[in-house]
């Protein structure tokens, strides 16, 4: 499990997350939700070590860690930032192949590019084109892509759906849901675009200022009740 123990959190003097207690199943999709300016992508950054806790632990595997990108990429746990998905001058190819820049073995990358890309066959014909050629949807599953070639067991998204198109929406959360049976990755997703989300997710977290509001089964009764108050 991936745990949370009274995460205190911000920025300089102010306080975003104010003691914040959960645990997470890292082989699950989770979705994180909230009104804007909640502390949603703040949770992400705390987690994956992008910004320190003011105080609390962070535990993985029952052990407290101190999180850091690196030290992560150790536990198979990577995270996909809001927006920025590609670099645009550089080919599919070459975006998806940064991820390999910490392997002990780089030589896997050709099996491993063969691996994810039967995830997303529409980059088949575009691995040698620019990348910031392709369509929003398709630069999302470049991202998507950068992260799975890791064989990650935890891939932290946050927003995925932004930018794109309704029908690319359904795509993508039924793409992520169709990795996480067949290969077991797990899925911490903040998303507002919940109506075609949430029925693929096994567990939702809502917060709200700063606080949980709602932590647990994403078929909760509750919830629904719960998600129509606040949004």
């Amino acid at each position: 499990m991936l745990e949370l123990k009274n995460i205190i959190t911000g920025y300089g003097d102010k306080i975003v997350l104010n003691d914040i207690t959960t645990a997470i199943d890292p082989l699950r999709i989770t979705v994180v939700m909230g009104p804007n300016g909640c502390g949603k992508t703040t949770m992400l950054k705390t987690i994956m070590g992008l910004l320190r806790p003011m105080s609390g632990d962070i535990i993985y595997g029952g052990a407290n860690i101190s999180p850091n990108p690196q030290t992560w990429i150790k536990h198979g746990v990577f995270m996909i930032g809001q927006g920025g998905r590609v670099f645009s001058k550089m080919t599919v190819r070459e975006n998806i192949e940064i991820a390999c820049h910490h392997w002990d073995n780089r030589g896997e990358f050709p099996a491993r590019l063969n691996e994810v890309i039967q995830h997303f066959p529409d980059l088949y014909e575009r691995l040698d084109d620019a990348a910031g050629n392709l369509s929003g949807g398709q630069q999302q599953m470049v991202a998507l892509a950068r992260g799975l070639v890791n064989r990650p067991r935890l891939l932290l998204l946050d927003e995925p759906s932004i930018g794109l198109a309704p029908k690319l929406i359904s795509d993508t959360f039924g793409k992520l849901h169709d990795i996480n049976k067949k290969t077991g990755t797990g899925f911490i997703i903040i998303e507002h675009n919940l109506k075609t989300l949430l029925p693929l997710t096994d567990r939702a977290i809502i917060l709200a200022q700063g606080k949980i509001a709602y932590d647990g089964a994403s078929d909760d009764t509750t919830l629904q009740s719960m998600i129509d108050k606040i949004f």
